[in-house]
């Protein structure tokens, strides 16, 4: 398993164990599954991006071959 040390302004640390302990309790290993689902939903608004600016990209190819 990887680990990532990561530093965080103290307002958004706090926000984000606040939330955490609202939504899911204060369970040893929560604040960890809440990251876990941050970078996943990091990593698919990434992979959207990328795939509608290819999208684009092919529909603006296939108008100028026109």
């Amino acid at each position: 398993m990887g680990a990532i040390k990561v530093i965080l302004p103290d307002e958004l640390e706090e926000k984000f164990r606040n939330e955490v302990f609202k939504s899911k309790g204060m369970k040893k290993g929560n604040i960890t599954i809440a990251i876990e689902e941050a970078i996943n939903m990091w990593i698919d608004t990434q992979q959207e991006k990328r795939s509608d600016a290819a999208k684009k990209a092919w529909k603006t190819r296939k108008e100028s071959e026109q």
